[in-house]
């Protein structure tokens, strides 16, 4: 199990700017809406993708030029909990070969860490298509994530884009306007020795209490004790109830919901994706704390 001092250098490395606390279940609690409506999950559907790349936009600044851009394009297909990425990348004057390539998480103005790795090493009109997290689509359509190029001159990236995408016709996600459904919402984790001795290992494994106490003190993030079954109150104003499906969505989802008084983004940007058998696993503990 890695320190909390170990996860700090991890996260300051990569350049995220954010409270600096790991939980693998801290973005139920805490993560922000990344342009998915309270209590939904990412509207199904395909979502079209654009980035124009240059070297004004890169953190820190490139070396050696001014004139190094290029372009992205490509679509995001999001179905259930599952996403998949189709994408295209051309660039050109830079000052060497391109090294790599990535999608990276973090606003305008700020750097930060590789959510999706495209190509390595590169030439202009590289093109692919791969799944991707569902917690990196969540970012992606809510325009919190960059595509940009890398050389030998600049490791850290010589022309840089923010990702701007377009949701489905009447979907959410990217620019608002409606949501998908919980996928989860009738789910119900059946509680056994097994699986709630399994979600308390990958509690401790990935540091959740770290953010979340189980005596009800407060923390960074609301206590586990009593949450499973509780009203929680939103960002939003609205008060929901953190039934089995809730929380499996926002282990899942890290990004769609933000607790009233509490940060966002952080299990997006420090943790990624959770699978569903250790979301189920992980909520049979929750359940478990009294």
């Amino acid at each position: 199990m890695p320190s909390h001092s170990r996860r700090t250098r991890r996260i300051a490395g990569a350049g995220i700017v954010t409270i600096l606390v790991v939980g693998t279940v801290a973005g139920f609690a805490l993560a922000g809406r990344m342009g998915v409506r309270a209590g939904e999950a990412l509207a199904p559907g395909t979502y079209k993708l654009a980035a124009t790349l240059s070297t004004r936009q890169t953190v820190p600044r490139a070396k050696g030029t001014t004139a190094a851009k290029g372009a992205f394009s490509g679509t995001l297909k999001v179905a259930g909990t599952k996403s998949s990425l189709t994408w295209k990348l051309t660039f050109t004057r830079l000052t060497g070969p391109a090294t790599a390539a990535h999608i990276h998480l973090a606003p305008a103005g700020k750097a930060g860490k590789v959510i999706v790795p495209l190509c390595a090493p590169c030439k202009s009109g590289a093109h692919g298509t791969k799944a991707v997290p569902l917690t990196a689509a969540v970012a992606i359509t809510a325009g919190k994530t960059y595509v940009n190029v890398h050389t030998k001159k600049n490791p850290a990236g010589e022309t840089r884009g923010q990702i701007k995408a377009t949701a489905p016709a009447g979907g959410g996600g990217g620019g608002g306007g409606g949501g998908g459904a919980n996928p989860y919402a009738n789910v119900v984790v059946k509680q056994t020795p097994a699986l709630i001795a399994q979600g308390k290992a990958l509690s401790e494994r990935f540091g959740c209490e770290g953010c979340h106490t189980l005596s009800g003190a407060a923390s960074t993030g609301p206590t586990w004790k009593k949450l499973a079954g509780s009203n929680v109150k939103l960002a939003t104003g609205e008060t929901v109830k953190a039934t089995d499906g809730y929380l499996i969505l926002a282990i899942e989802q890290p990004d769609a919901e933000i607790v009233a008084g509490y940060s966002s983004g952080i299990m997006t940007a420090a943790v990624g994706n959770v699978t569903l058998a250790q979301s189920k696993a992980l909520v049979a503990y929750i359940k478990s704390v009294k």
